[in-house]
């Protein structure tokens, strides 16, 4: 029961409570409740229940309040809500037989963001309490999808205009508006006390001042993705969660603050215990998860150690401990290392302890046997009496490496920055050594060490190194405090209440049934003020310039063009690209002829498979057309990759792709208005009077299609447009 507990206490801001903990159990029937908090359910949603059969109610007689979870069913659907007693809303969720089907092959969604940001506001003003409120624009996904069903918020629902630990969650369905899910933090189930009236006392800059304090920077090479000169950069150090009390005007580190209630609770099962070891999935054993005809070729094998021999290498390894430990499976496996291609195998070791099997994965270069890593698994609770101190555990490491990698390991330092936890806490000595620089730290290159503290030996071992990687001088870098006031310049200071865990007076006879179920602190809102890093957070500060860095930001969609500017088609193609529809590369070549397989490439980008059919890789072509075979826009037999295509292959082959072909072969019943209609083929009438009819095509200034006209790229993406347009 303790381990419950602690782990729900020390688990986060949001596994804590604000209402008055001896909230004592409803009074009255239940059955009475059930119909009062259904009535005030009702009421609040407006809710017309009758075309449910089925209805039920289960109560939930929580450690500081009750909550209901109220069910309806029907033949079309279900609703299912989470309340209060007082019938405040914490969840609801809707479903239909009908719900996210869209059928309809090769269409634009057709749902308004505007419309469904105006049901989730009509929706919030019905379940928000007095004081409470959010920012919809601010929590709106503003990210387009060509298979949206669906609209989602999420975000911070502020309390007295301030923000808060409170979050919420709401989707509302495209298709007719209705809110079909929605979730939000409770104050009644998850705080004590009472929210402060929003009146703060502290400065700003007095609050800026001491949160300034509580960061800092190292000093290191990095090298960014496809250059070769590592370059300095001031890097955050990894901190501890603080804010500033507005009443005491103070700073608070409330990561501390938690582990010292956790230490009152005399109980450390909610504490993280990731010892960072790199142990395997489950499927480890069997080659990662490989069969034995997704392994490599026998070609490839050539020359690799047996079983045995390789047993041999790492057996002969005396710090890996294995003396004790059976080999129990080898696996072969080929990896990609500094861009060659290497074929290390995976030696499982394994031996039972008590009531437990201990495991160790040793990876080794396939045909020079040289150690790789190695990996462990056990439960490293600290159960068991350190017999090797830390001293013993650092020496014992350092001779490992010497041994297995003594010139790279010479450029090495012992590395701590990052390290959270106390070393040994576990059962497991860490350590971790980093290639230096012109005295400073390169940490891509690095080597870490795991030592047992029972037996000594080494439990976990893994390595980085970068080839011919050349150290920008250090000439010119500015001071650690330029450096500082430019990283702390990309952050905001802001107000509003936070989440502190408060210590509970156990003698109080309020608090017996918390005491009862051993809890020794709950959350309470305090008015402070914290660190808000901004949406697009830096990963540093440049060294000789001062400038922030920030990571790349993640595009929803990779299809951009810088080639579009003066072309008819460039709208299409654009509208086509905020759905992620085009060509890879940044190119679209709007007046280039097209090939069928520029347009089958157009097609199965709606599939999601984008490539740049001027620049494939192998296997692209391929993966191209069986998106475009499974959409039904051509047969296998009609594949031409280079063939030129006319405007009305192109009618047709969208068409087919929507579903149209048995209609749109149907002869001797379509006419168009077309001026040039004699020179469509009888067969592709059909195809060419659909198009027109739902706005695919129209006809040019004298009113012709031009059938056997060659089409552009711009013309597939102005008729894909218009075709995922129809209505």
């Amino acid at each position: 029961m303790k381990k419950r507990i602690l782990s729900i206490m020390l688990a986060s801001a949001l596994a804590f409570t604000m209402a008055a903990p001896g909230y004592a159990a409803g009074t009255g029937d239940s059955a009475d409740r059930l119909a009062a908090v259904t009535r005030k359910v009702k009421d609040t949603l407006a809710l017309d229940t009758e075309g449910y059969q089925n209805f039920s109610g289960q109560l939930t007689e929580g450690e500081l309040a009750p909550t209901w979870r109220l069910s309806w069913s029907g033949e079309d659907g279900s609703l299912e809500i989470t309340a209060s007693e007082s019938g405040s809303i914490l969840s609801c969720y809707r479903y239909s037989s009908e719900d996210d089907r869209d059928s309809t092959p090769l269409h634009l969604p057709t749902g308004d963001q505007a419309k469904a940001k105006e049901a989730a506001s009509a929706f919030l003003k019905r379940v928000l309490g007095s004081g409470e409120t959010v920012d919809l624009d601010a929590a709106a996904s503003s990210e387009n999808s060509l298979r949206q069903t669906r609209y989602y918020f999420r975000g911070t629902i502020l309390l007295n205009g301030c923000p808060s630990p409170l979050r919420f969650s709401l989707t509302v369905r495209a298709s007719d508006y209705t809110v079909a899910q929605f979730h939000r933090d409770s104050l009644e189930t998850g705080y004590i006390g009472t929210v402060p009236a929003a009146s703060f006392h502290t400065k700003q800059a007095a609050a800026e001042s001491l949160l300034r304090d509580t960061l800092s920077l190292r000093l290191e090479y990095v090298l960014e993705e496809g250059s070769s000169t590592a370059v300095l950069r001031y890097l955050p150090n990894p901190i501890d969660s603080f804010y500033v009390d507005d009443a005491a005007g103070k700073l608070v580190n409330l990561t501390k603050l938690y582990e010292e209630l956790g230490r009152d609770g005399k109980n450390e099962a909610g504490i993280d215990k990731d010892l960072k070891l790199n142990a395997p999935t489950a499927d480890a054993e069997t080659g990662g998860g490989l069969t034995q005809a997704e392994q490599l070729g026998a070609e490839k094998l050539k020359g690799t150690l047996g079983k045995e021999a390789l047993d041999q290498r790492a057996r002969a390894v005396s710090q890996l401990g294995l003396g004790s430990y059976g080999l129990a499976s080898a696996s072969y496996q080929e990896q990609k290392m500094d861009g060659a291609s290497v074929i290390v195998a995976r030696l499982t070791y394994a031996k039972r302890s008590e009531d437990e099997t201990l495991r160790r994965w040793v990876t080794l270069d396939a045909k020079t046997g040289a150690l790789m890593s190695v990996q462990s698994s056990g439960h490293w609770d600290g159960s068991e009496v350190k017999k090797v101190d830390e001293a013993a555990a650092r020496k014992t490491a350092e001779e490992f490496l010497s041994a297995q990698q003594k010139d790279r390991f010479s450029l090495c330092a012992a590395y701590t920055a990052g390290s959270g936890q106390e070393n040994g806490r576990y059962g497991v000595w860490g350590f971790q050594y980093a290639r230096k620089a012109n005295g400073y730290f390169f940490p891509a290159d690095q080597f870490t060490v795991g030592i047992d503290a029972v037996d000594g030996s080494v439990c976990s071992y893994s390595q980085s190194w970068t080839q011919n990687v050349k150290f920008d001088s250090p000439d010119g870098v500015i001071s650690e405090g330029k450096a500082l006031s430019a990283y702390f310049s990309t952050f905001q200071v802001t107000k509003g209440y936070v989440a502190v865990p408060q210590k509970l007076d156990l003698s109080d006879p309020e608090y017996a049934p918390l005491a009862e179920m051993g809890y020794c602190a709950l959350n309470s809102l305090k008015l402070g003020w914290q660190l808000t890093a901004p949406e697009k957070s830096a990963a540093g500060i440049d060294a000789k310039t001062g400038q922030p860095v920030f990571q790349p930001a993640v595009e929803p969609h990779s299809v951009r063009y810088d080639d579009l500017a003066g072309s008819p088609a460039k709208n299409a193609a654009e509208a086509l690209a905020d759905y992620g529809i085009g060509y890879a590369g940044g190119r679209f070549r709007p007046s280039q002829k097209l090939t069928q397989l520029d347009l089958a490439a157009l097609l199965a980008s709606t599939q999601g498979v984008l490539v740049d059919p001027d620049h494939l890789a192998d296997g692209d072509a391929d993966q191209v057309y069986r998106a475009v075979y499974g959409m039904g826009a051509l047969q296998r037999d009609e594949r031409k990759d280079s063939q030129p295509l006319s405007r009305m292959d192109v009618i047709r082959i969208l068409l087919d792709a929507g579903g149209y072909r048995p209609a749109a072969q149907l002869q001797g019943i379509y006419r168009t208005d077309f001026s040039d209609q004699d020179q469509i083929p009888d067969a592709m009438l059909g195809y060419a009077a659909l198009a027109q009819a739902i706005g695919v095509v129209q006809g040019d200034s004298a009113g012709r299609l031009n059938p056997s006209q060659a089409a552009t790229r711009g013309d597939a993406a102005v008729m894909l447009l218009a075709f995922m347009q129809r209505s």
